[in-house]
C-alpha cells in the first residue's frame, strides 16, 4: 500500500513527463469547461450572454478535446 505523499510524487512526476502541447490540450479544456458552466449559470436566468457563453465553451471545449485525441497513444512502456 502507498502513503499519501508517494501517490501526490507519482502525480507530480506524470505532470512534468507530459508534452507541452498535451499541457496547452488539457488547459484549453479546462478552460471550455469551465466557459461552458459559467454559460449555463448564466441561461439559467434567461441571460442572453450565458447562452453566447454555451456556443463558446462547447466549442473551445471540442477544439480541446481534438486536439488532445490527434497526440495520438500513450506508449506501452508507461
Amino acid at each position: 500500500m502507498t502513503s499519501e505523499s508517494e501517490a501526490t510524487r507519482d502525480t507530480s512526476a506524470d505532470v512534468e513527463r507530459r508534452s507541452p502541447e498535451e499541457r496547452r490540450a488539457r488547459l484549453l479544456i479546462a478552460i471550455g469547461a469551465a466557459v461552458l458552466f459559467a454559460g449555463i449559470v448564466l441561461a439559467v436566468t434567461d441571460d442572453e450572454t450565458g447562452r453566447w457563453l454555451i456556443v463558446g465553451g462547447v466549442t473551445v471545449l471540442f477544439l480541446g478535446l481534438h486536439r488532445f485525441g490527434r497526440l495520438g497513444p500513450e506508449d506501452a512502456t508507461a
